[in-house]
């Protein structure tokens, strides 16, 4: 090979290296467990097509208070999660609170996330605490997922399907002895029923 060959030739192997970076560049990076995602292990066994009764759009309201509306969406599961959004107007129509929801498959089971902001998009939580749950019960058309880190007083969420409607219940754990003992009281659950709407 003449010197001119050669250099032609490294040109070229220089041009196929700098490609490889720009395209590498560009590919996002493998997907691993958040740092605060606890000990999902312990959660039930389950994978994500487990979720998929909840893909789709579903409105109603919060328990008997009729003026409210609520609305929450998920996407159909696919490779490893699903995504969700909920949003809680008051019955002037203002917002009360949007959450953006996470289903995730984790270590053989299913993680929950969520994220609360108000009607300015201003997070209530710190931007690396997210509200985590793990699986704890399943059937085909139930999922609870107890409390495992950085959730306040939450103590699980259920999503369940009866009679071809959503019911979502938020339940809070008891107060300790010292903070009843100070007048604070179990804070009531949230009970939502939806039905589904096309998307």
């Amino acid at each position: 090979m003449n010197a001119k060959s050669k250099l032609w030739t490294g040109i070229a192997a220089a041009g196929l290296a700098a490609a490889g970076l720009m395209i590498g560049a560009g590919e996002p990076a493998p997907a691993s467990a958040p740092e605060n995602a606890g000990t999902a292990s312990t959660g039930l066994a389950a994978g994500i097509a487990d979720m998929a009764f909840l893909a789709g759009r579903w409105q109603g309201v919060m328990g008997k208070n009729k003026d409210s509306f609520v609305e929450e969406t998920w996407s159909a599961p696919n490779g490893r999660n699903a995504i969700g959004m909920f949003r809680w107007n008051k019955p002037d129509g203002t917002a009360s609170v949007h959450e953006l929801l996470t289903i995730t498959e984790e270590d053989g089971t299913l993680v929950l996330r969520l994220r609360h902001q108000n009607a300015a998009g201003v997070a209530w939580e710190e931007k690396d605490k997210p509200l985590v749950f793990t699986l704890a019960e399943k059937t085909p058309t139930l999922l609870r997922f107890d409390a495992l880190r950085d959730t306040g007083e939450i103590s699980l969420c259920r999503y369940a399907i009866r009679d071809g409607r959503l019911f979502i219940d938020v339940e809070f754990s008891a107060p300790s002895a010292e903070a009843l003992a100070a007048g604070k009281k179990q804070r009531p659950s949230l009970n939502f029923e939806m039905t589904r709407k096309p998307l």
